[in-house]
């Protein structure tokens, strides 16, 4: 399995952490490094244009799985690329919302059909209630989404997994152990190693489904 992780700067460490998670697997081939980039995302084409690279790398790279992070900069108003002829309301409205769903399933299209699996990582709850609320709006279309390809297309709640049991933002969770790791960064926004790794273990969860690329293990 040929398994690539691109997204924004939110999707670079549990990226890393799903590399770590399969690297002593034969089986699974990891495309590169994360591929994350800091500050783009699905709404603004013209800093990043995701939808074409996507495209490129799933074709050239015979990409057979990929883990998809994006959102992290997408709740604004503003948005380019946006087709002749279309107008849009503010953030979260139905407009925009439709416009945002066409991107994010434009892209989980594309990987699919160039035969590729897809995760999608939802975006967390941060630090910042006013953003949570925001995010909570992307995570809504992104699932949605997901939903209507669920044989090709898994969705991971990073936001429901790095919650508290209040459904509460929670800068430290217990690790397997019980002791309570540190899995947010300072920022509120982004993740520590830790947290990164409770996400890589949903998505590892999340493709055993789909794709089997464990029980050669057992015929050794």
């Amino acid at each position: 399995m040929r398994l690539w992780v691109a997204g924004d700067s939110l999707v670079i460490t549990p990226g890393y952490a799903v590399y770590r998670a399969f690297g002593r697997n034969d089986a699974v081939e990891p495309v590169g490094d994360v591929d994350g980039r800091v500050a783009t995302g699905l709404t603004r084409p013209d800093v990043f244009n995701w939808f074409r690279h996507v495209d490129e790398q799933v074709r050239e790279e015979e990409i057979d799985t990929v883990v998809f992070g994006f959102g992290g900069n997408d709740d604004h108003d503003y948005m380019t690329g946006v087709p002749v002829g279309v107008s849009l309301d503010g953030f979260g409205g139905p407009k925009w919302t439709k416009e945002y769903r066409r991107r994010v399933g434009g892209l989980m299209d594309t990987a699919n059909q160039a035969g590729a699996l897809v995760v999608w990582l939802g975006l967390p709850i941060t630090g910042d209630s006013s953003q949570s609320r925001r995010f909570r709006i992307l995570n809504k279309a992104a699932a949605a989404e997901a939903a209507r390809r669920s044989e090709t297309v898994a969705y991971v709640d990073m936001y429901s997994l790095l919650s508290d049991d209040d459904g509460g933002y929670a800068p430290y969770l217990p690790d397997a152990g019980g002791r309570l790791v540190k899995v947010r960064a300072d920022d509120g926004v982004h993740l520590k190693r830790a947290g990164g790794d409770l996400v890589a273990k949903e998505v590892v969860r999340r493709l055993r489904p789909m794709v089997d690329v464990w029980s050669w293990k057992n015929q050794e």
